[in-house]
């Protein structure tokens, strides 16, 4: 049976041995019961035509676990503010490596590769399943999405420490890739067989999640990994002495509370 686990993990196999790979090995499959909201949102979501509102509520609350690229782009800057303000840096040419690398995340996203914004694309498909965009209303955010968000960004932009902000990002690349392979053929099937699209409409509205599929999140996931890699030689930092736990834990556990908090909200409201 396909699941989030089942399409994350053969992707941690293929790494080169080190001590990340081991923490990767180590927690991630401990993260069932997270994982098993998820994939139950998603399911719940899927199984039929959906009232509006709930739609509407899914997919802004949906929206703020996925808008990755400015953070992204924030955390490259904060590198880049090393040099800029003379920080003391062990390996400046690491350090170039590993912002090269964390910024091949978002040539996607930001249409430096490709011709469309991936932040246009999820606006369509989020406008064409709720058939307008009043989706977009801050009124359908859920707490749990607003705090999943304020959790990661203050992970990635705020903490002192930058490796924090990259092995967040890590782990938002590694759960991404697992979401999108895990959740396409089934809102395929769903706007096929519930919602009467036509092939060439489903695809169109879906290219949100199938741009990210195949190679491209997998790839996100590697860049992510060397960026740390390199960084760790730029500012001699110590992998080892980070424990990844904490921060797997409370991705997955915010994640599954955004989801399957807006699947029960709306459900009580029918």
């Amino acid at each position: 049976m396909t699941n989030l686990s089942s399409i994350i993990l053969p992707v941690l196999q293929d790494m080169e041995e080190s001590y990340l790979k081991d923490q990767l090995l180590k927690f991630l499959p401990n993260q069932e019961e997270s994982f098993s909201k998820i994939e139950k949102s998603f399911k719940q979501l899927t199984s039929k035509v959906q009232d509006k509102e709930r739609l509407q509520r899914f997919f802004h609350s949906w929206s703020q676990t996925n808008n990755s690229a400015m953070t992204v782009a924030g955390i490259s800057n904060r590198m880049t503010m090393l040099v800029h303000k003379n920080q003391p840096i062990a390996d400046k040419e690491a350090l170039l490596q590993s912002i090269t690398s964390l910024n091949r995340i978002v040539d996607e996203d930001l249409a430096v590769v490709g011709r469309v914004l991936h932040s246009q694309l999820f606006y369509t498909m989020a406008t064409n399943i709720c058939t307008d965009d009043d989706w977009l209303s801050r009124k359908y955010l859920n707490q749990s999405a607003y705090d999943f968000k304020a959790w990661k960004d203050q992970n990635s932009l705020r903490n002192k420490d930058i490796m924090i902000a990259l092995l967040t990002t890590l782990i938002h690349e590694i759960y991404t890739h697992g979401e999108v392979e895990y959740i396409l053929p089934k809102f395929e099937s769903w706007l096929t067989n519930d919602y009467g699209f036509s092939e060439e409409d489903r695809d169109k509205t879906l290219a949100w999640i199938s741009v990210h599929c195949g190679p491209t999140e997998k790839n996100h996931f590697f860049f992510a990994v060397s960026s740390i890699f390199y960084y760790a030689k730029a500012m001699n930092v110590d992998l080892e002495t980070y424990d990844l736990e904490t921060i797997i834990k409370d991705y997955l556990a915010k994640k599954s509370a955004v989801m399957e908090d807006v699947m029960e909200i709306e459900e009580l409201s029918l």
